[in-house]
């Protein structure tokens, strides 16, 4: 498997390092670039350019689990691969263990003798025995595990897989899985009722959608006895579906989320009032209601909310916003007058739940305090006697303690990663920060979660004006030699791209210069991108389905004997290794909206993480784009393919 980091050992050449790599130049090609792994293949980044010993070292603190004596706080670390335990009394570091790739899940045992963690890029789940600190086993689950549930009796634990979309049901006795349920699109977190009998999952991306409509989140509900998904309900708006959390009485399931204007040209940022984040609110009862609440004022944002959690009490909603360092406290109690909740249903209408969506000003009836966390807060847990709250911090290594009676923050407990700072690090924090735009409305992963994609398409109001040139978002990972950027290919380079054109589109500020934008670009570049579920095969190799596909990428005849010239051929716009030739082609996907059909060729790197597809998203599978769009043969010659070797060339270009 591809390794994502560059470990190192030492720290003695660490000044050297960080000066050499400050003075590099920019202007590296694309053969310095292709930094051949032990499989031979590349991976895609320019991170041995610029990484120093202390980027290894980072602990990124992800997600927190209390026992329940709240005297140990686990933590899982991302950045080292470790998970630690805090004495949370003398509030320091007393035990490590590593666990796995990525790690990111926390659920212990019944009994509490035993520790479950998911690992996000070994896709499995180390069971930890505490006693001992060690693995004692690995399950294998779907791609990217996220949260886990267990069920009531003990002989099944439940694992949200955000890569393939489903859910892996683990009988525990013999750790294999029995059933995989299908969720949403790229299903996060999960959260178990009171009464063991229903589990509530989020889930990150829109389902699909008809073209220039609003997103919509599914909130999927699990029967846990039955192990079958009991209730599909629409979030209408609604995107980036994280942290999820149910009410002690059990009567609503809470999800932070972001509600997207991107169906509104991007200029609506001066007016503040482009992306706004909040909760929805949901009936846990059979076919219940949701509403939605805001946690933004009108001149501020709080963006990118991600941790959630409640006082046992149910009376406070602590919602942490990544892109803001800040916890915000909601009064429960409040909100439920303003929805005139009765015996757990909500009595307004269906205008004004519309109404309260959007609503700015609201939030100062029910937010009663805003707590400052350190950088990039994540993963949030309260004390089961209601007295302590923590908050992990990714980008500053540290968890913040929170008094929950008093509603502030009253000390930090550090994970003891390097104190300095590097600039990939840096540029990590400006990535994630959003006081880079207008009034704090979004940061670069707002648009980009968990440098990925969000699925949404975006009038950016510019080159013809509103309404013209809609444009896909595509995910930052493996881009350092993909370019030129954007889909026209305006952009030659990144520092461009994150510079003036940055400051001028989105975040309508002064944007990134000097020191912050060489961070931010070097950053990016350093980004690779997660391993390749479909390359697993033979070590890496090719199966026979996609070897199959390969030859219908590389093909120069067509079913009927025909020759296909040179500049319709898959592999001419799209060679590896990172699958595009860098130019600008027409294929014949001009649509009513664009001025031209001219379009930069994108990379193929990971693309079956990235739906949807084409520069305007008008295709939500790869099958779109050849068996609905390119009815002329003008995107490599498809039409004579049989439905076999469309699926096995598809196959194929997952590769990449």
């Amino acid at each position: 498997m591809r390794s994502r980091r560059r470990k190192s050992g030492g720290r003695g050449w660490i000044l050297l390092s960080v000066l050499l790599t400050c003075g590099l130049s920019w202007g590296m090609t694309g053969e310095e670039a292709y930094s051949p792994t032990g499989d031979g293949r590349p991976d895609y980044t320019r991170r041995s350019r610029y990484a120093v010993p202390e980027d290894d070292l980072y602990k990124s603190p992800v997600q927190l689990l209390l026992d329940g004596s709240g005297r140990r706080l686990f933590v899982a670390c991302e950045g080292t691969d470790e998970l630690l335990v805090v004495d949370t009394k003398k509030r320091q570091v007393v035990g490590r263990i590593d666990v796995g790739e990525e790690p990111f899940g926390l659920l212990l045992s019944h009994d509490e003798s035993l520790l479950y963690v998911s690992n996000r890029w070994g896709n499995d789940v180390a069971v930890v025995e505490l006693e001992r600190m060690e693995v004692v086993r690995r399950i294998p689950v779907g791609d990217d595990p996220h949260e886990m549930a267990l069920s009531p009796d003990g002989k099944f634990l439940f694992v949200t897989n955000l890569s393939t979309n489903d859910l892996s049901v683990v009988e525990l006795e013999t750790g294999v899985e029995v059933k995989r349920l299908r969720m949403g699109t790229a299903p996060f977190g999960i959260a178990m009722s009171p009464d063991g009998g229903s589990l509530f999952v989020s889930n990150q991306y829109s389902i699909p959608v008809l073209f220039r409509t609003p997103s919509i989140l599914e909130l999927t509900v699990v029967d846990v006895e039955e192990q079958f998904v009991r209730e599909r309900r629409d979030l209408y708006s609604t995107v980036i579906g994280q942290g999820i959390a149910v009410s002690p009485d059990g009567q609503f399931a809470v999800t932070a989320l972001e509600l997207p204007k991107n169906l509104l040209p991007q200029t609506q940022v001066y007016q503040g009032w482009m992306v706004t984040y909040g909760f929805a609110i949901s009936e846990t009862r059979k076919r219940g209601r949701t509403a939605y609440f805001l946690i933004d004022e009108p001149n501020l944002y709080f963006a990118d909310p991600y941790g959630i959690a409640f006082t046992p009490d149910g009376r406070f909603l602590y919602i942490g916003s990544s892109g803001v360092d800040v916890v915000t406290v909601v009064d429960m109690e409040r909100v439920y007058e303003l929805l005139q909740v009765e015996e757990g249903r909500i009595g307004i209408s269906d205008e004004q739940i519309e109404t309260y969506a959007r609503h700015l000003a609201l939030s100062n009836e029910y937010v009663v305090a805003r707590i400052p966390t350190g950088y990039n807060p994540k993963g949030m847990v309260i004390s089961v006697d209601g007295r302590w709250g923590y908050v992990a911090n990714r980008l500053s290594d540290d968890v913040t303690v929170i008094d929950v009676r008093k509603q502030r923050a009253v000390g930090s407990i550090r994970l003891d990663g390097p104190e300095g700072m590097t600039t990939l690090r840096w540029g990590a924090r400006l990535f994630n920060y959003a006081s880079i735009s207008f009034q704090k409305q979004m940061s670069c992963n707002t648009c980009h979660p968990e440098n990925s994609v969000d699925g949404l398409i975006y009038d950016i109001a510019v080159d013809g004006g509103m309404g013209r040139n809609l444009v896909d978002n595509l995910s930052m990972r493996g881009l350092a030699e993909t370019g030129p950027f954007k889909w026209t290919g305006k952009n030659p380079n990144l520092q461009r791209q994150e510079g003036p054109r940055a400051a001028q589109l989105f975040f309508r500020t002064h944007g990134f210069e000097g020191g912050e934008n060489e961070a931010i670009v070097r950053f990016l570049e350093s980004m690779p991108p997660r391993p390749n579920r479909y390359l697993r095969a033979e070590e890496g190799g090719l199966n026979e389905f996609q070897e199959y596909g390969k030859e219908m990428f590389e093909r120069a005849y067509d079913n009927m004997g025909q020759y296909i010239p040179v500049g319709n051929r898959c592999i001419t716009c799209h060679p590896r290794p990172y699958g595009t030739d860098r130019k600008i082609h027409d294929i014949g996907a001009k649509g009513d909206h664009d001025w031209d059909g001219n379009f930069d060729t994108p990379h193929l790197i990971n693309v079956f993480e990235r739906q949807p597809y084409m520069h305007d998203g008008r295709c939500y599978s790869l099958e779109e784009i050849w068996t609905v769009f390119n009815p002329g043969d003008t995107h490599g010659r498809t039409n004579d393919m049989t439905k076999d070797q469309l699926n096995a060339l598809i196959e194929y270009i997952k590769t990449f």
